[in-house]
């Protein structure tokens, strides 16, 4: 019977030298993803890659090897900052009352835009038809990601809507899609900030939810 792959030609000494290698490289990705991430959220997507390789200490051509284009880098640097937004829009259809739901996920998820400037143009991009910044990139990859998500957060804020207009909590004429422009109206009132709420910003969201009551 012939060795398994992982034991043929092998020592252990092979081993621990392997397991070596991989914490080293997880510790480089976690540099990169962490430098890239603090480069997109203060400054947006268009930071040149030689700016967020020297932040992470490595050469261009060291990211490369790792991602071979832009897009696959942004998706690595917000995965979980996307699945987050998709909780957001789960626990906001959880809510008994449906206006207490659409007023905590408008709060929370233009708070996340306004503390990460690269998460605001990838989804607003995404909204708009405006995603990609990979040069020579089809954004193939972005497009599905981002289209799937849209698909899976639509369908639960669809819900909360629906039973918030069969309780008479908003207009008739407001639909989900909604939801994604007033958290762009509330933001653009409001530069981008690490952390806390800009009176501007309050103030826009509580003119909008006031705008979407039932007359």
């Amino acid at each position: 019977m012939p060795l398994t792959p992982s034991l043929k030609n092998h020592s252990p000494d092979d081993q621990n030298t392997g397991d070596h290698d991989a914490v080293v490289l997880s510790e480089r990705d976690r540099a990169l993803i962490d430098a890239a991430h603090e480069l997109f959220s203060s400054k947006g997507l268009s930071v040149p890659l030689a700016d967020i390789a020297k932040a992470a200490g490595m050469g261009v051509a060291t990211l490369y090897r790792r991602y071979r284009d832009k897009d696959l880098l942004i998706l690595d640097v917000y995965r979980e900052h996307l699945a987050y937004g998709e909780q957001l829009s789960i626990n906001a259809n959880g809510y008994e009352d449906p206006w207490e739901g659409l007023v905590y996920f408008l709060t929370k998820s233009t708070e996340q835009f306004l503390s990460d400037h690269g998460m605001r143009e990838l989804i607003l991009g995404g909204y708009v038809g405006g995603v990609g910044w990979a040069r020579g990139s089809s954004h193939q990859e972005l497009h599905e990601v981002l289209d799937a998500l849209q698909h899976r957060i639509t369908h639960q804020l669809e819900s909360l809507v629906a039973r918030a207009k069969e309780r008479h909590v908003v207009r008739d004429d407001f639909e989900p899609t909604d939801i994604l422009l007033m958290s762009a109206m509330a933001h653009v009132a409001a530069p981008v900030k690490a952390s806390g709420w800009p009176v501007s910003a309050q103030r826009a969201l509580q003119l909008l939810l006031e705008g979407i009551r039932p007359n």
